[in-house]
C-alpha cells in the first residue's frame, strides 16, 4: 500500500516537471514570435516613414552631391604610391619622425624646405599633398617580431608567459620591421625620386656607426665558424684515412676489438658529419642576417615611376556632402515630427 502511494506521488511530481517544462517552452516560443511581430512592426514603420519622406531626403542628398562636385570640379587630380622598406638597427623611430617632418612642411606649404630635404625640384615639392606610414601587413610584421624576440631572450622564465597579445601592447608603430610609406601627389610622375631622398634623412651617422658594427660582428662570427667547418672536414678525412690503414694491416685483435674500433670511429664521423650540418645551417642564416643588415633601409618595394590616380568614393567631397545634407534633411523630419507629437500629446 505505501509503495502504491510513493509511487503515485512520483507520477504527480513528474506530471508537475513536464508542466513546468511545457509553459517554460510555450513562454520561450511566444516571446520568439512577440520578438519577430514586433520587429516586423517596426519595419513597416519604417517602410512608412521612408515612403512619406524619401523624395525629401534624396533631394538632400542629390543638392549635396551636386555641390561637392561643383566644388571639386576644377580640382586637379590626385595620384598615388607606395613603398615598402625593412628598417634596420631601430631606424623605425627616425623613418616616423621624418615623415612627421616632411608632412608639417607640406600642410604648412614650405615647399623651398621640402625640396631641399627629400633633393627634388620645387616644382615636384609643390605636387606633394599628403606623406604617410604605417606597419605594413601588421599581424604578419607581429609574428615575426615576436618569433625573433622569443629567440633572442634566453631567460625562459621571463617570456615563459609573454604572450603575443601582450608583447604587442607593448609595440609602438615604428617598432615593426616592415613599413609602408604612402604619398599623394597632384603629378603623375617623379615619385622614385623621393625615396632617396628619405633614405639621405633617415641613414644618419649613428645608424651608420651601428651597421659598421654590426657588419664587423657578422663577418668575425662567419669567419669563425668557416674555418670550425675546415677543420671539421679535415678531421674527418683524418679519421677516413685512420679506418683505411686500419682494415688494410693485419692485427693481433681479437674481432670484437676490431668491431667496436670501427663502430666508435663511425659513432665520431656521424657526431661530425652532424656538427658540420649544422654549422653550414648557421653559416647561411649568417649569410641572411649579412645581406639583411648591409643596409639601413631595404626598400622591399619602391615608388612606382608613374602615380596612379586615387579615387576613394568615401574620401570625395561629393560623398561627404551627401551624407551631410541627407543627415540633416533626416533630423529635420524627425524634429518636426517630434514638435508635432508633443503638441497632439494628450495625458
Amino acid at each position: 500500500m505505501a509503495e502504491n502511494k510513493q509511487n503515485q506521488e512520483d507520477e504527480i511530481d513528474l506530471g508537475n516537471l513536464f508542466k513546468i517544462i511545457g509553459k517554460g517552452i510555450k513562454s520561450l516560443f511566444n516571446a520568439i514570435g512577440d520578438f519577430f511581430l514586433n520587429f516586423f512592426h517596426y519595419f513597416i514603420l519604417l517602410l512608412i516613414f521612408l515612403k512619406k519622406n524619401i523624395l525629401k531626403i534624396g533631394l538632400a542628398v542629390i543638392l549635396g552631391a551636386a555641390l561637392g562636385y561643383f566644388l571639386e570640379y576644377d580640382k586637379p587630380e590626385e595620384y598615388s604610391s607606395n613603398l615598402i622598406v625593412e628598417t634596420n638597427y631601430n631606424s623605425g623611430i627616425q623613418l616616423y619622425k621624418q615623415i612627421d617632418y616632411l608632412s608639417n612642411l607640406v600642410s604648412k606649404k614650405d615647399t623651398i624646405s621640402l625640396a631641399k630635404a627629400l633633393q627634388i625640384s620645387t616644382t615636384e615639392a609643390s605636387q606633394i599633398r599628403t606623406l604617410e606610414v604605417m606597419p605594413h601587413k601588421a599581424e604578419k610584421n607581429l609574428f615575426k617580431l615576436y618569433d625573433e624576440y622569443l629567440k633572442k631572450i634566453n631567460d625562459t622564465l621571463f617570456t615563459k608567459g609573454l604572450e603575443i597579445e601582450i608583447f604587442k601592447k607593448r609595440l609602438n608603430q615604428y617598432d615593426y620591421n616592415y613599413q609602408e610609406v604612402f604619398i599623394k601627389s597632384n603629378s603623375k610622375f617623379g615619385f622614385n625620386k623621393i625615396s632617396m631622398g628619405l633614405k639621405i634623412l633617415v641613414e644618419n651617422e649613428y645608424f651608420k656607426r651601428n651597421k659598421e658594427i654590426r657588419k664587423k660582428q657578422l663577418n668575425s662570427k662567419l669567419a669563425v665558424l668557416q674555418k670550425n667547418l675546415i677543420q671539421i672536414d679535415s678531421l674527418r678525412s683524418l679519421y677516413k684515412k685512420v679506418k683505411l690503414k686500419e682494415a688494410g694491416k693485419p692485427s693481433s685483435s681479437t674481432t670484437l676489438e676490431i668491431s667496436q674500433k670501427v663502430v666508435d670511429n663511425n659513432i665520431n664521423d656521424i657526431t661530425l658529419f652532424n656538427t658540420s650540418n649544422e654549422i653550414l645551417a648557421e653559416i647561411e642564416s649568417l649569410n641572411s642576417q649579412i645581406l639583411r643588415s648591409n643596409n639601413i633601409l631595404n626598400f622591399i618595394s619602391n615608388f612606382e615611376e608613374a602615380g596612379v590616380i586615387d579615387k576613394k568614393v568615401m574620401d570625395e567631397k561629393y560623398f561627404h556632402l551627401a551624407v551631410l545634407f541627407g543627415s540633416v534633411m533626416l533630423l529635420i523630419i524627425l524634429l518636426l515630427q517630434l514638435n508635432s507629437y508633443l503638441s497632439n500629446y494628450k495625458k
